[in-house]
């Protein structure tokens, strides 16, 4: 081997090695640039996201407070049902009263005065029996909208309990 060849075997193994050089330093700038837009492109749909779930929070917080409010407002109507109540109460006592005293001061007007007693009591026990009721009612109200709580977290639309008929369906 003269020298000549040896000079061309090293020039041409400089040549490659700085090709293949050149092309790690080519392929690294590429994948960093991809690297770079895939990041960008993720930052975006994270803004995006966010703002989504910025305003379901809002949107929650917003449900929170019309619930807060019906149920003040349902506390409120309670209470103003109660007085109300309670101002009949003592109506029909102050007409009880009356009437006990009218049969005081003349008994033989109304013989039937003692089924009228026997009716007013008749009338608290189904004032009572209604209020008994109607809580029962509202208990049964909530536990009706906590099953429908339940039943919409679930499949929407699909039929309950397996059932396939038309008016078992959960809407």
């Amino acid at each position: 081997m003269d020298t000549g060849q040896l000079v061309l075997i090293i020039v041409l193994a400089v040549v490659v090695i700085a090709a293949v050089i050149v092309a790690v330093v080519v392929g690294r700038r590429k994948k960093a640039e991809v690297n770079r837009h895939r990041a960008e492109e993720l930052r975006e749909k994270a803004a995006e996201e966010a703002i989504g779930a910025h305003q379901a929070k809002a949107e929650s917080a917003q449900a929170e407070a019309n619930a807060l409010q019906a149920e003040v407002e349902a506390e409120r109507l309670r209470k103003d049902a109660e007085r109300h109540a309670e101002k009949a109460n003592e109506a029909h006592g102050r007409v009880e009263e009356q009437l006990r005293h009218a049969d005081k001061l003349d008994p033989k007007t109304n013989p039937d005065r003692s089924h009228d007693a026997n009716r007013s009591q008749d009338a608290d026990y189904s004032q009572d029996a209604n209020r008994s009721h109607d809580a029962d009612r509202d208990r049964s109200h909530v536990a009706e909208g906590e099953r429908l709580t339940r039943d919409r977290s679930g499949r929407e639309g699909t039929p309950r309990d397996g059932s396939t008929r038309e008016g078992d369906r959960n809407l």
